[in-house]
């Protein structure tokens, strides 16, 4: 596993203007890959990391903040396939969380979807799986608003090409 000092260097000039607790929405802009969100309480912001795949070349992550966006990019020339990689994020840090992805896959791990209030899910072209109430158009995409309990993080995600998969145990 390869981690970037910018994102974590991001994450501290972050944590300065919001601070764990905090009502600010975030707004993350993954770009194309496969990755997997957690909700995890030992980070102070977040953390992003590449994930190393055998075979294929494991590219350097870095956060870029742009406004009140953060995007998540390869800084590697050498290595510009989609990568695969693991968002950590605290889930006091803010009430409101969006994740946004062009093409790929988007993981919620049961860390992200046990803190999660409310879910607001759209795949333009493909599907979203994990939760009952999915609405599935013939040809084109999925969408799923599904409330899950009282407290917590309310998430949006839009997803332009793949899937978005959601851990069951939402479901309990």
């Amino acid at each position: 596993m390869k981690s970037t000092t910018s994102a974590a260097a991001l994450a501290g000039l972050i944590s300065a203007a919001a601070l764990p607790g905090s009502a600010l929405a975030v707004t993350f802009e993954l770009g194309r890959g496969h990755f997997v969100i957690h909700m995890d309480d030992t980070v102070e912001t977040f953390r992003v990391a590449a994930l190393e795949v055998p075979g294929s070349c494991t590219p350097t992550l870095a956060a870029v903040q742009q406004g009140g966006t953060i995007e998540i990019r390869s800084t590697d020339p050498a290595c510009q396939g989609d990568p695969y990689g693991e968002l950590r994020l605290n889930p006091a840090w803010s009430s409101e969380l969006t994740v946004n992805m062009a093409a790929g896959q988007i993981d919620f791990a049961g860390s992200a979807m046990q803190q999660l209030a409310s879910i607001h899910a759209r795949v333009r072209a493909g599907d979203i799986f994990g939760l009952p109430g999915v609405q599935r158009s013939w040809l084109f995409g999925a969408r799923l608003d599904a409330q899950l309990r009282p407290a917590g993080v309310a998430l949006r995600t839009e997803l332009g090409a793949g899937q978005i998969s959601l851990a069951p145990v939402a479901a309990r």
